[in-house]
């Protein structure tokens, strides 16, 4: 898979190689410099004695998520686990429960987090960037499309001043989006080995 940088967006969410869907999940542990995301929308929690999450991944498969961590109520509740978000899970290596079933053993609480969207809206975002990319308008204000050289500081969209940056936050949804654009760009710098 291509790295992008700062002003080049490349990122394919559907590389199987960097995100795996639950076909081509490997087999054996990351390799030094290697390394993957699962992701999977939370679809139920089924939660009893511990967190466990029933979950879909972007082809569709269904799985289980299940907390195993020293303090698993607080760590999902500090992640926001939230039905209709997506986890993401470094380097997930799947597992079989004791009951037959298979997913996900979360055992540290480092390796997964939460993005504020859906499968379908976190496909539609990086969608919209690389548009944005092959359109030629990266160095471009993401309000209004002049050329622009201030940038939000969490995601590093461009805008050509305050008032569009603040009009964007308000009426373009960019307050709802700003943590998933972060970390999709945090991704396409990702060498992902």
């Amino acid at each position: 898979m291509a790295v992008g940088t700062d002003d080049v967006y490349k990122l394919d969410l559907n590389e199987i190689i960097a995100f795996p869907d639950s076909a081509h999940v490997p087999v054996l542990p990351p390799q030094p410099g290697e390394s993957w995301i699962i992701l999977a929308e939370i679809i139920q929690d089924v939660s009893a004695f511990r967190p466990v999450f029933l979950t879909r991944d972007k082809i569709g498969s269904e799985f289980i998520v299940a907390f195993y961590t020293d303090n698993p109520m607080g760590d999902v509740e500090a992640m926001k686990c939230r039905v209709g978000h997506v986890m993401c899970i470094r380097n997930g290596m799947r597992h079989r429960f004791f009951d037959g079933q298979s997913g996900y053993r979360i055992e540290d609480p480092t390796t997964t987090f939460m993005l504020p969207c859906s499968m379908a809206q976190l496909q539609q975002i990086n969608s919209r960037l690389r548009q944005i990319n092959d359109d030629g308008e990266m160095g471009k204000c993401i309000a209004c499309k002049k050329q622009a050289e201030l940038r939000c500081k969490k995601c590093q969209v461009r805008y050509c001043g305050q008032s569009c940056q603040a009009k964007d936050w308000k009426d373009g949804g960019h307050r709802k989006e700003c943590a998933i654009i972060a970390t999709l760009r945090l991704w396409n710098r990702t060498d992902w080995g």
